[in-house]
């Protein structure tokens, strides 16, 4: 009897030593992907180098960096620009409904957000 509630203890702690091996931490964000609800620019193409988080209501704003990849996760149509001289001058690169991205529409300074 004392062997078996030995084998019982010894299965018990590996099986839990094992599960634990591979859980992934819940919270860890994809720094590839943008949140429901906000829009995002990327330092790199293709959604690579540092992700910059944007919640803005409708109108016309310049990005705090410039992005060379953008994802829209609101529920705004968004224009983005190479601005030249102020918001929504110089040269249209992209625009995108809800829920889309572009990987490389060229570099972003500013943007115009429809409600």
């Amino acid at each position: 009897m004392i062997t078996f509630k030995k084998t019982l203890t010894t299965v018990a702690v590996a099986a839990a030593l094992l599960g634990g091996a591979f859980a992934t931490p819940a919270a860890a964000a994809d720094p590839n992907t943008c949140p429901k609800g906000k829009f995002c620019g990327w330092s790199g193409t293709n959604r690579t180098g540092t992700r910059t988080v944007y919640s803005e209501t409708p109108g016309c704003i310049p990005l705090d960096h410039i992005a060379k990849s953008v994802s829209n996760q609101t529920s705004y149509t968004l224009v983005f620009w190479h601005a030249t001289l102020g918001c929504a001058t110089g040269s249209k690169l992209v625009t995108l409904k809800p829920g889309t991205y572009s990987d490389n529409p060229g570099s972003a300074n500013s943007v115009e957000i429809y409600g």
